[in-house]
């Protein structure tokens, strides 16, 4: 696996939470830049998500954001939060991992002479074996983290779809949509799932769940906390038999009128 150098003396070190939440950190950086979702995430960087932590590592959600904070307070990592995602830094990465030196193999061009004629020759510099054992180590520490990942973002899915009351087209769902899913996070999508249940519930006498599959596809898109809309409450109507005689209306100055002729006759 990736070689974290940590030591005793690490300020958080007897921190359970707090190591543990640092170390997950450092094991989900980019070693070098990747785009994402149109954004460059840097080396030393990596996207995820209160939840998405708390899934991978086993802490409850309040766990993770306290231990995150202080490693924020501490300088350890800094954060960059969208509407979909946060971005997670940790600053000076380069002081707390080795993936090992690696070298690739390379190919010289060499000219030599073989019965009077100049031949060219091609050198293949192989690397050595610890190294390769390096390189092939961080491979499967990046297959590791890969697996780890499809697995919480299947939970994740599983756990939305038994909330949704029409399990038609779960097969339709494809990996990739519950990656996204799993990257908005579990909390958005489930206040989403809940405003679209509780507007069916008031039109329950002509509107039925869409497919599982249309949702959880694209039909959530409308009630994320940044799309949705709270529709306006209709005005009660009352009763006209309900409304007393002085609210009726009247021509007052009609009245007045024919109150003062009165008067003067």
């Amino acid at each position: 696996m990736m070689q974290i150098n940590i030591n005793t003396d690490w300020e958080w070190y007897e921190s359970t939470n707090v190591f543990r939440s640092f170390t997950h950190c450092l094991l989900h950086i980019n070693t070098q830049n990747i785009r994402y979702c149109g954004r460059e995430i840097k080396a030393g960087q990596f996207v995820s998500s209160i939840t998405r932590i708390s899934a991978e590592t086993g802490l409850t959600e309040s766990q993770v954001r306290t231990a995150l904070k202080k490693l924020k307070d501490t300088g350890y990592i800094s954060t960059k939060s969208t509407n979909k995602y946060t971005i997670y830094t940790v600053n000076e990465y380069q002081n707390y991992i080795d993936c090992g030196q690696v070298a690739e193999t390379t190919t010289e061009e060499n000219t030599v002479v073989k019965n009077g004629t100049k031949m060219e020759q091609t050198v293949e510099r192989k690397m050595e074996q610890p190294e390769k054992n390096a390189k092939e180590t961080c491979e499967k520490s990046k297959e590791n983290c890969e697996k780890s990942n499809k697995k919480a973002i299947n939970e994740c899915f599983e756990r939305l779809w038994k909330q949704y009351p029409n399990k038609r087209g779960k097969g339709q769902v494809s990996d990739a949509k519950k990656k996204v899913l799993y990257q908005i996070g579990e909390e958005h999508i489930q206040r989403a799932l809940k405003r679209y249940l509780d507007g069916l519930e008031k039109d329950a006498s002509w509107r039925k769940p869409q497919n599982g599959s249309t949702f959880f596809n694209s039909g959530y898109v409308d009630y994320l906390d940044e799309n949705y809309e709270k529709p306006q409450e209709p005005k009660p109507q009352r009763n006209p038999a309900s409304v007393l005689e002085c609210e009726r209306d009247y021509d007052f100055d009609s009245l007045e009128m024919q109150l003062m002729q009165k008067q003067l006759e």
